[in-house]
């Protein structure tokens, strides 16, 4: 990256400060929300929410699949095929970064048979999720590829940001409603979304052009 003057670097390099101090800060908050939301958001044993079209509807935003099926309409109606193409790939990106990071930390989803695991966060030990990678939770992969399908597809459709953000977001939602993750899962997932989805608007025209 170059810098038109020293002023403009230390401006650019204080705003990412800014930026990392603001979502450090927004995980303090919610690790100490994490249960008290969980207990709020997550339904019990009662799974019938899952039956519901809404439910399904929000979910599958976390499922790569839909991605590639959006994707790949982008790209018949664009003629710049690459940009449908960072469409799914900035969603399989998000996604193995977060199952990755999964391994790594090892944290366990905050229910395990339906119940609320007793005390705090269960932690298997770093790398230990490359051994045994079931019931692992943070981060939130489903956040992941919702954020950084939704975030990538927002560069390129701007006036829908606001739109997909919510949709991403009720994705989100949905993995506290059963259980599966915390908030900071998620909210980790979220994080890698965007910073791919970031990453992939800086490598790819972002003016759409319709067939």
């Amino acid at each position: 990256m170059t810098y038109r003057s020293p002023k403009e670097k230390k401006q650019r390099r204080a705003v990412r400060l800014r930026t990392l101090a603001i979502v450090l800060a927004g995980f303090v908050i919610l690790t100490l929300l994490d249960f008290p939301l969980l207990h709020i958001f997550y339904m019990g044993d009662d799974r019938s929410i899952e039956h519901h079209d809404w439910y399904r509807f929000l979910r599958i935003l976390g499922f790569l699949g839909t991605w590639a099926a959006i994707g790949f309409v982008f790209i018949l109606h664009d003629r710049n095929r690459h940009r449908g193409a960072a469409v799914f790939l900035s969603a399989l990106t998000s996604g193995a970064l977060a199952e990755l990071a999964k391994l790594i930390f090892a944290r366990e989803r905050p229910v395990e048979g339906n119940q609320i695991q007793e005390g705090w966060y269960h932690f298997r030990g770093m790398f230990s999720g490359f051994a045994d990678g079931s019931n692992l939770g943070l981060p939130s992969s489903h956040a992941a590829v919702a954020f950084g399908g939704c975030l990538m597809l927002a560069a390129f459709i701007p006036n829908s940001q606001r739109f997909l953000i919510l949709l991403a977001l009720g994705c989100a939602i949905t993995r506290m409603l059963t259980g599966a993750h915390f908030a900071t899962d998620i909210y980790l997932g979220a994080i890698i979304g965007w910073q791919v989805a970031l990453l992939y608007t800086k490598l790819t025209p972002q003016r759409y052009t319709a067939i």
